[in-house]
């Protein structure tokens, strides 16, 4: 029951935490005049981070961030209901390799589920990769460069996932 009720609070956070990033992220890119934004070199701005915490009965945690090469981005996921109340903690920072590749290195906390880990792993940009973390639990990444073709392709992906659907 608890677990339940954690994927629920952490659903439900992620829900509202990920529209209003996307739209904090997207009017700060549009600030920029058409040109600029069309000569900016790939991945520019950094890399979209896409964090999901999976068990056997489905998805517990997912938070997406941006962050610059080189330095460290966070986000922390609040129980709606009692916003003093921290669900998950999440710091990452990456760098490119020469090849394409993506190093994220990560610390994540879930108090509910007393779950603190760190480490590193390679991400191919637009490829999930899976990491197991604990007990029944998987962490699975994707990175892409921002800007991209590759961006504007996952953003358009993730709109259809969300989109309703006639019955």
């Amino acid at each position: 029951m608890k677990t339940l009720r954690v994927i629920a609070i952490l659903a439900s956070a992620f829900l509202v935490g990920a529209g209003s990033a996307e739209a904090v992220f997207r009017s700060g890119v549009g600030r920029a005049s058409p040109d600029t934004a069309a000569t900016r070199p790939e991945g520019s701005l950094g890399e979209l981070v896409s964090f999901e915490v999976r068990s056997e009965g489905g998805t517990i945690a997912r938070s997406r961030l941006v962050s610059p090469d080189g330095k460290k981005a966070s986000v922390v996921l609040r129980d709606p209901t009692d916003p003093t109340s921290v669900r998950m903690v999440l710091q990452v920072s990456t760098a490119r390799s020469a090849s394409g590749n993506v190093c994220v290195n990560y610390d994540v906390r879930i108090p509910e589920l007393d779950l603190v880990r760190s480490g590193r792993v390679w991400v191919r940009p637009g490829v999930e990769q899976a990491l197991p973390i604990g007990h029944d639990l998987v962490a699975v990444f994707t990175a892409v460069p921002v800007p991209s073709k590759a961006f504007d392709e996952w953003i358009k992906a993730e709109r259809a996932r969300k989109a309703p659907r006639a019955t």
